[in-house]
């Protein structure tokens, strides 16, 4: 199995949004697909987090304000406020 198989995200839109940045002329396989692990590791983690405000809410459904309260609680996240 290659790396396109052990990242759930597709590595060609990923590698597209890398080509968008002006500052980026090239990147290697490797670097995409590290970039698309590091997101798909900090959403999975973004999410649980938020997911325990849901389940305060006594909902199974994570909302906007489930995330708004983890980025609050959380410092690891305060560069997204």
């Amino acid at each position: 199995p290659g790396p396109a198989r052990l990242a759930r995200l597709p590595l060609a839109r990923v590698k597209a949004l890398v080509k968008a940045d002006p500052d980026v002329s090239l990147a290697s396989q490797e670097a995409v697909f590290v970039l698309a692990r590091a997101t798909e590791l900090f959403v999975e983690t973004i999410a649980k987090d938020a997911y325990v405000y849901a389940q305060q809410g006594k909902r199974k459904t994570l909302q906007r304000k489930d995330l708004d309260n983890a980025i609050e609680a959380i410092d690891e996240f305060a560069f997204l406020e």
